[in-house]
């Protein structure tokens, strides 16, 4: 029988992969699944990891900024924090859905290791999350107006 955290984790990282796929699948614009392949060789490299229970090759690159480069953008975004809408559109909206399938998963991944997480596939996992969210600013609308500013304290 298969069970446990650790194959819950597999099934959330494949689920994760599949929405990429979808994704992809269902748009028509080059530029936003060339950018989303980025995320999924990331997601593929993790499965890669977890099954054959390997450790994480170290610092990642999308779209030429490393992960915490994207991290350090998604926590003090230009403009403010997005306010999901359907005002967002397409790409944007997708991306806040797969924002948050990461999300899911990292929380997987965290219960799977238990804070023993030798292989860093849930410091990835939040790092990629970060990653999603900064790639949202790109497909917003430029009118966009659903945005949350914390100010200055």
């Amino acid at each position: 029988m298969k069970s446990g955290e650790r194959f819950s984790l597999r099934g959330r990282l494949d689920s994760l992969n599949a929405q990429i796929v979808f994704l992809q699948a269902t748009s028509e614009n080059e530029e936003y699944i060339s950018d989303i392949e980025e995320i999924r060789s990331v997601v593929r490299e993790l499965q890669a990891c977890e099954a054959g229970n390997k450790v994480f090759a170290g610092e990642f690159f999308l779209w030429g900024k490393t992960a915490d480069e994207l991290h350090s953008l998604s926590h003090n975004p230009e403009g403010g924090h997005i306010l999901p809408h359907r005002d967002m559109k397409r790409e944007a909206a997708s991306l806040n859905l797969l924002r948050t399938l990461v999300r899911e998963a990292e929380l997987c991944a965290c219960r799977a290791f238990d804070g023993n997480d030798e292989l860093g596939i849930c410091h990835v996992l939040n790092r990629l999350s970060s990653a999603v969210y900064v790639l949202m600013f790109k497909y917003l609308p430029e009118n966009y107006t659903h945005r949350l500013s914390f100010g200055k304290a």
